[in-house]
């Protein structure tokens, strides 16, 4: 955090250099690799749907969507295209400062449609005040971990905690969901907005597909898998798996 800072400053003008260049953190950040289990899944659906609006709402379309969670917390409704299903996050929006195309599954045109209109003329989807979108995230946390445990103490005798996990974490639930249904990891990475990993370097420069069709698969794949948990039905994995390029 501290190195953040000081390469901020920098970046700004603040400070000619930060004073950490060149020094050695003492331990290594851990990586996480906290990804939620199906029971979880469950569990915090049902416990965003007694939180409501509006964090309850947005944390449902960040495991939806498989989105950041600002790029989720700041939608608006004009990015939203209703008659093609799609989400359009603009350049500026975006970690890598490129437009990114999210397919929108039913599930989150479901969810989206069911948000209250707050009015505001940015046209935020999630606000209290109509001018800025929403924040407090820690204290919005605290609230739905609360209400997961509720619901787990109601399903499963004898549950008295669940282990940590964040915002972010339903993103990498969301990718790792998807991989074990068989998508592919290029896929995956398009849905995410990734621009390293398969499509680093030269592959970024040349490759121009949009995956449009494939990113559609994928999130609907994702989506179906997450309300059968919900409904307790089986997904059919196999016939997604067969559905991929």
């Amino acid at each position: 955090m501290t190195r953040k800072l000081f390469n901020w400053a920098v970046q700004r003008g603040i400070l000619e250099a930060s004073p950490v260049t060149g020094i050695k953190p003492l331990l290594a950040e851990p990586t996480r690799d906290r990804v939620l289990t199906d029971d979880e899944i469950r569990w915090f659906w049902l416990a965003c749907d007694k939180v409501g609006y509006p964090f309850g709402s947005m944390a449902t379309l960040l495991l939806l969507t498989g989105q950041r969670r600002n790029e989720v917390a700041g939608m608006t409704w004009g990015e939203l295209d209703h008659d093609k299903a799609l989400w359009r996050i603009p350049g500026g929006r975006t970690k890598n400062d490129e437009a990114h195309e999210v397919p929108l599954s039913g599930a989150a045109l479901a969810a989206i449609a069911s948000l209250p209109r707050v009015k505001s003329d940015k046209g935020y989807l999630f606000t209290t005040n109509g001018e800025t979108h929403i924040s407090g995230y820690s204290r919005a946390k605290a609230v739905i971990d609360h209400a997961v445990l509720e619901v787990a103490r109601g399903e499963v005798g004898g549950v008295t905690e669940i282990p940590r996990w964040t915002f972010h974490d339903l993103r990498r639930t969301a990718v790792s969901g998807m991989a074990r249904l068989g998508i592919s990891l290029p896929v995956i990475e398009k849905v995410v907005n990734h621009s390293s990993g398969s499509f680093a370097g030269i592959v970024g420069v040349y490759q121009r597909h949009s995956f449009a069709d494939e990113k559609r698969t994928a999130l609907d794949a994702w989506a179906n898998f997450v309300l059968s948990l919900i409904e307790g039905r089986p997904a059919n994995v196999v016939q997604l798996r067969a559905a991929q390029p």
